[in-house]
């Protein structure tokens, strides 16, 4: 058995988002009075992914998977632990099982369950393995561009993606210079970004420059439009391929490393 978190995740918003927003008391009877009895989400999900094992035999590592993406959904707002409207059913076993869409949670159902499948408990790992190479800064951000993507923030992701792709410039600058106070104080400067592309790929074959402008437009991009404090239209699309772009970027500059910075 192994069931990623972002496959629980990912389950649990489908079919929170197969409940329509006025549904009425009558038929929330058949869900006993809450949007989700987790059990049964959890019984239709191994349903159709064990061979032979009957569902009464699944173990507790079937389930909890799906109480931590549930947490996870309530922690962000989406959903709150119990009934829709308790009215005094003061049952133990309710919480935990029972859980109901905040009006928030419908609103945000609307866009996240539209998004194309993008396995982010991966993305985060393969992101996460540079941070050895561009440091603390970059894992910092490149995480929090995945989260917050994740939780369908996609303007709060472009900016951290963005975040995440200038410390890999300065990563590799200072590691060229061996100076990072010089490289900072560079960055910082009237035009600053420029004047440390310049350095860093100054020497590079043209071919190279080419590419890593390329990779780099992510920065320019994302890095000035998103961080900005005018209205934008950025949505799921543009928040996916910012991602990709620092991905992108980062192996990149990992695959050409030595000739970035000797």
């Amino acid at each position: 058995m192994d069931v990623q978190a972002e496959q629980a995740f990912e389950f649990l918003i489908q079919n929170l988002a197969q409940i329509p927003r006025n549904i009425a008391r009558h038929s929330l009877a058949a869900l006993r009075y809450a949007h989700l009895y987790l059990p049964d989400v959890v019984m239709r999900f191994w349903q159709t992914r064990t061979s032979g094992t009957p569902i009464a035999e699944l173990s507790d590592e079937h389930y909890t998977v799906f109480y931590d993406a549930a947490w996870e959904l309530a922690r962000i707002g989406v959903l709150r632990p119990g009934r829709v409207a308790p009215r005094n059913m003061e049952q133990a076993n309710d919480f935990g099982d029972h859980w109901s869409i905040t009006k928030f949670g419908f609103e945000w159902l609307a866009r996240a369950s539209s998004r194309p499948f993008l396995d982010m408990s991966r993305m985060s790992e393969v992101l996460s393995s540079f941070e050895p190479t561009f440091g603390a800064g970059f894992g910092q951000r490149a995480v929090e561009a995945v989260r917050t993507y994740r939780n369908a923030n996609y303007l709060a992701s472009c900016a951290m993606a963005g975040a995440a792709a200038e410390s890999i410039l300065l990563a590799a600058a200072i590691a060229k210079s061996g100076d990072e106070a010089k490289m900072l104080k560079m960055y910082e400067s009237a035009g600053g970004r420029s004047r440390v592309t310049t350095y860093l790929t100054g020497q590079a074959t043209p071919a190279m420059q080419r590419q890593f402008g390329a990779a780099l437009h992510i920065l320019h991009y994302w890095r000035d439009d998103a961080a900005h404090g005018k209205q934008t239209t950025i949505s799921e699309v543009e928040s996916y391929s910012a991602i990709s772009e620092l991905l992108r970027l980062a192996q990149f500059a990992s695959d050409n490393w030595a000739d970035l910075t000797r």
